[in-house]
């Protein structure tokens, strides 16, 4: 867990880095290593403003050679921790407000920095110089096909083969 003690805390700018590790932020840790979190906190009476910055590298899958290869992930996020009747209001700076009671002794960042790391991941993972590297396109067997140009390279296109020829 990432857990900030805010009992200590005075009025003000505090800075916080961590470097948890993958478990410890509630990630895969055979996927993501070398998690870094680095952290701004605006502390004001009850109200604590909290501006994350998360790297992490994460070994992916390419999808254009379905090789293993490492990203650089990065990205942030901005929450407020506030009095709980502040909870549902937005505002230019943050994305959220979190309850914050006066009882409450450290904030949790750990599904934050999670989220912001997951979300990091991008949608269509293509490793450094995959688009480069040739894409096989004929599947099957290919010496059939070489000696005669309108037989189909994949035996299952037959039937369709036959259905041409019918015309």
């Amino acid at each position: 867990m990432l857990t900030i003690d805010i009992t200590s805390l005075s009025t003000g700018i505090h800075h916080v880095e961590f470097a948890p590790s993958a478990s410890q932020a509630d990630l895969d840790p055979t996927t993501f290593s070398d998690v870094q979190v680095d952290a701004e906190l605006q502390y004001h009476r009850d109200r604590i403003l909290v501006k994350m910055h998360a790297t992490a590298t994460a070994e992916l899958t390419c999808d254009r050679t379905l090789q293993p290869y490492d990203e650089a992930l990065e990205g942030q996020y901005n929450v407020l921790f506030g009095p709980p009747s502040m909870v549902g209001q937005e505002g230019d700076e943050f994305e959220e407000v979190r309850p914050l009671d006066a009882s409450d002794r450290e904030i949790d960042l750990t599904d934050m920095v999670r989220d912001t790391l997951l979300l990091a991941i991008p949608q269509r993972r293509i490793a450094p110089g995959a688009e480069d590297e040739p894409i096989e396109r004929e599947f099957g067997d290919t010496d059939d096909a070489d000696e005669d140009d309108s037989a189909p390279v994949d035996p299952r296109w037959s039937a369709l083969e036959e259905l041409k020829d019918d015309e």
